[in-house]
């Protein structure tokens, strides 16, 4: 049995754990750990491990509520994201298929969707992936379609050509519903 396997180890932890449920995961996880080395090597300096030195230890560092309170009063604020913003970029972005048809307007509101969606704070980094691939999807169809000799113009999809080409363009709106759904809710 370790030291941080106590009893009162354990008692004082947990409720440390308890009292700073409003930190991040990994913040308080980051916590319990420091707070668990802490003991340890306190109480490495010691010989005797019985209940009094861990009672004598834990009392120096503190009061789990003040220390849970000291830590989220050092957790930086989640950033604030707005429903309106957030369906904003989602137009812009499912936008960005029907757009093809207008590259003047496509590369600006293209640039800007991808963009705005890269600087958002609500989703992790392989939702934006996958929105910015199927806002890129329907401009790069379009280019093909002009490097393509004219008489191939089709990819060989005969009769698929269309389907294929509403999809395309439906590809951006429907990433956009996937990232509605996958975005994180403001606290």
């Amino acid at each position: 049995m370790t030291i941080t396997d106590h009893p009162l180890v354990k008692k004082y932890l947990a409720a440390v754990a308890r009292e700073s449920a409003g930190l991040s995961p990994e913040r308080r996880n980051e916590l319990l750990a420091d707070l668990e080395e802490h003991i340890a090597v306190a109480l490495a300096e010691g010989s005797a491990f019985g209940d009094d030195e861990i009672r004598a230890v834990l009392a120096r560092l503190g009061d789990p509520r003040t220390i849970a309170a000291t830590a989220l009063g050092e957790e930086l604020p989640a950033p604030q994201t707005s429903r309106g913003r957030t369906l904003a970029l989602l137009g812009l972005l499912a936008s960005t298929g029907p757009l093809m048809f207008f590259p003047p307007v496509l590369v600006p509101a293209l640039i800007g969707a991808i963009w705005w969606l890269w600087a958002a704070p609500q989703w992790r980094s392989r939702d934006k992936v996958i929105g910015t691939v199927a806002a890129l999807v329907p401009p790069l169809f379009v280019v093909s379609q002009w490097v393509v000799p004219a008489g191939a113009v089709n990819l060989g999809l005969g009769a698929l050509f269309l389907p294929f080409a509403l999809a395309v363009v439906a590809l951006p709106a429907a990433a956009g519903v996937y990232l509605l759904r996958t975005a994180r809710r403001p606290a």
